[in-house]
């Protein structure tokens, strides 16, 4: 078997004048055979019932019933596989690139809804005075007897009837994407939207900062698996002031739960497709015989038109999460809205074009210590607006050994900097060993940044 380690996608031009529609080149890289350099992804009118194409490439479609077109890799003639090889590293090379497959995002808003929040809204019989929080946010579509007789003591105006058909409808409300039910969070406890709605972005939480509720948002684990620490330490710090009971299940861990981006990350997967729009799960598997591959890891969030060549409509409009992109106009708009606390939070997940648009509105100690998008060339463009000893404390950028080591003297070394662990390497502890403040306990800690055979290396100077 041959073990894929990465594949690395260029993304090419359009170029309707190439015989071939090429929209991707593929670079292979393997641990136990020569990379594979130039793997072309093209598309192609098919022009014969064959399975493969003259040249031998194997013809893919996205549907059978419509053989107008297909896909296919071309590889580079001086590689060594068999046809065999060939077929099934160019099914993980389009799998992987999103040519395979539908052509829509899941959380694109335009999938489709059986639910009518207008037309089942105006069928509910509300009580007069009836107040959204009445019903407690923990309550689901399915009420126990104990629920409905706290309710209905507590809300003697309410029928049993009524109860039910309310719970049941913002339900589904909150099934929607939050950007279809705006319009209606008149009628529903922002509460339980913080507890029951799992497309809630970071983003949206912080333009709603008034409404959010702490105390039902840390259950909520599908979206907690998503935010940043900065977001997360915002909370904890919330839920304290509040003198609110954290959530068990990282209370006793709750520096862990702030820091690591994996926490939860078995709930983050979200299914959006109604069910009988997903694929079938025994036609979903692919054995593979010749290659082993983490399928999945380099995924595009976004498909592609094989037709066009280039990323979908949906892709270019609309967010992996279903949030439509802002023009610089309207986030102008929405910035200048900001309160200081919503700045400041927005500081974390802002990517660079915004980063550098507001760069003299932002709080650029909290960019450096918890923005995940920070890049050397960002870093190099803006060293003015950068605070290196935050930016020491930053879990999630990536650096290389050159530019840490270029700016080494910028960070404090009165503490160990855990940017700098993360990154370390022999020769760059050997080098500044007087100044990098680290022990074996501290360099575990940051194990799986390090790699194995640097941590081995690292531990035997450490020992000395």
């Amino acid at each position: 078997m041959l073990k894929i380690k990465s594949i690395d996608f260029i993304k090419t031009v359009y170029d309707e004048s190439l015989s071939h529609n090429i929209f991707s080149i593929a670079n292979i890289h393997f641990s136990n055979y020569p990379p594979i350099n130039g793997a072309l992804l093209y598309w192609k009118k098919n022009l014969s019932r064959s399975e493969f194409t003259p040249e031998g490439d194997y013809k893919f479609f996205y549907d059978l019933a419509n053989i107008t077109y297909y896909a296919s890799v071309k590889f580079p003639k001086n590689i060594k596989l068999t046809r065999d090889q060939k077929q099934e590293l160019a099914y993980i090379l389009l799998d992987e690139r999103g040519s395979i497959g539908t052509y829509s995002l899941k959380t694109h808003p335009s999938r489709r809804k059986k639910f009518n929040p207008k037309l089942s809204l105006a069928k509910l019989d509300f009580p007069k005075n009836f107040d959204i929080k009445s019903i407690p946010s923990y309550v689901g579509p399915i009420i126990d007897e104990i629920d409905m007789t706290h309710i209905l003591d507590n809300n003697p105006e309410m029928s049993k009837q009524f109860i039910h058909d309310y719970c049941f409808w913002r339900y589904n409300l909150v099934k929607l994407h939050p950007t279809e039910f705006e319009e209606y969070l008149d009628y529903v406890d922002f509460s339980y939207i913080c507890y029951a709605c799992d497309q809630l972005n970071e983003q949206y939480l912080i333009e709603h900062l008034d409404q959010v509720d702490v105390s039902t948002l840390q259950y909520n684990y599908p979206v907690l698996s998503r935010l940043s620490a900065s977001f997360k330490n915002y909370i904890v710090e919330q839920l304290r002031r509040q003198k609110i009971k954290i959530n068990e299940h990282f209370e006793g861990e709750i520096e862990l739960f702030i820091e690591d981006e994996t926490y939860f990350s078995e709930y983050s997967t979200i299914h959006l497709l109604d069910e009988d729009e997903l694929i079938d799960e025994d036609e979903e598997k692919f054995d593979f015989h010749f290659f082993e591959y983490d399928r999945g890891q380099y995924k595009w969030p976004g498909s592609e038109h094989m037709v066009k060549g280039i990323p979908s409509l949906a892709c270019q409009i609309y967010d992996d999460m279903g949030y439509k992109k802002r023009s610089n106009k309207e986030m102008d708009k929405i910035f200048n809205a900001y309160s200081k606390k919503q700045m400041d939070l927005m500081c974390a997940v802002f990517e660079p074009h915004w980063l550098h648009r507001y760069r003299e509105h932002l709080d650029w100690r909290i960019v450096c210590q918890y923005n995940g998008y920070l890049s050397e060339d960002f870093l190099n463009a803006h060293l003015s607006y950068i605070d290196f000893e935050a930016l020491g404390n930053n879990l999630w950028c990536e650096l290389s050994e050159a530019f840490i080591e270029k700016h080494i003297h910028h960070f404090n070394h009165n503490q160990p900097v855990p940017i700098i662990i993360r990154h370390l390497t022999e020769e760059l502890y050997l080098n500044y060993r007087d100044k990098i403040k680290v022990d074996s306990d501290l360099l575990y800690q940051y194990y799986g940044a390090i790699g194995n055979d640097e941590y081995e290396r690292l531990q035997e100077l450490l020992s000395e």
